[in-house]
């Protein structure tokens, strides 16, 4: 797929909603306040029962503290900072995806989606980066695109601000360069692997708030980013496989790494229904 059909492809996608382009590849949209207020009431409810007590916290700072008192004791973080769902928060998670699928609603983009990957990932990422974690194969602080670990590279990110200090700990964006070639996004056994590819694309000039959503193909990077002074942040993401406008493929390719992580746009639309 050349770099102008990805652009077509995301220009199309970008045309159903209200939103800023920081760059060709890269939609920024503000979430309706009501919508974001019941996600980040959701966020913090999915969050509270994790914590393994039964209280809800939701003050977005007490919240926050208690994570990075207790973030030892909470077996279901990964080092990657995903707060992975378990069978004991079942109801507040899927309250939470289905807050999330609203959101998506509003931007009339489902008939161009093949597929969502599962499950959605709540994210929390503390101050400073762990030493321990930079050592394992993909962490997200390397440039990278999802594809390096897998995921389809037909796919489009979603990444939402929640929580936190966002100014200082958020995700950079990166736009690839007019030679970009196709090959650049196969896997990759570690992100650090991509590193004479990373080099060749420049940093796109944006500092997510909270509030917005998001929206950036494959063929871009990303990294997760702490400036001096960084405090813990919230976020949630995850990607769908884009409709291409010329793709006439009865199937979407997808790496054995991946295989059972995939869910229809009705699944995960009904899902808590």
């Amino acid at each position: 797929m050349s770099l102008q059909s990805r652009k077509k492809a995301f220009n199309t996608l970008a045309s159903r909603f209200e939103c800023e382009r920081p760059g060709p590849l890269i939609a920024r949209h503000k979430i309706q306040p009501a919508l974001f207020g019941r996600l980040q009431s959701a966020t913090a409810l999915y969050m509270s029962k994790c914590l393994g007590k039964n209280e809800f916290i939701q003050n977005e700072t007490e919240l926050i503290k208690r994570f990075d008192e207790d973030y030892e004791k909470i077996p279901n973080i990964t080092p990657n900072g995903m707060i992975v769902p378990k069978r004991h928060t079942i109801l507040e998670y899927n309250l939470l995806v289905q807050t999330f699928s609203m959101i998506i609603e509003t931007l009339g983009i489902q008939d161009l989606i093949s597929s969502w990957h599962i499950p959605l990932n709540v994210r929390i990422k503390y101050g400073e980066a762990s030493e321990e974690n930079l050592q394992r194969h993909h962490p997200t602080e390397h440039i990278h695109s999802d594809s390096w670990a897998g995921e389809s590279s037909e796919s489009v990110t979603t990444m939402l601000m929640i929580f936190g200090d966002v100014a200082r700990n958020h995700i950079s964006f990166y736009d690839p360069p007019d030679e970009f070639e196709e090959e650049w996004l196969g896997p990759r056994p570690t992100y650090l692997d991509g590193k004479i590819v990373a080099d060749k694309y420049s940093k796109i000039d944006l500092i997510p708030e909270k509030g917005d959503l998001l929206v950036s193909d494959f063929a871009g990077l990303h990294a997760s980013t702490r400036l001096p002074g960084a405090q813990t942040r919230v976020t949630i993401d995850t990607t769908f496989v884009l409709k291409k406008l010329d793709d006439h493929r009865t199937a979407e390719s997808i790496h054995e790494w991946r295989e059972g992580e995939r869910a229809e746009p009705e699944t995960l639309k009904n899902l808590g229904e």
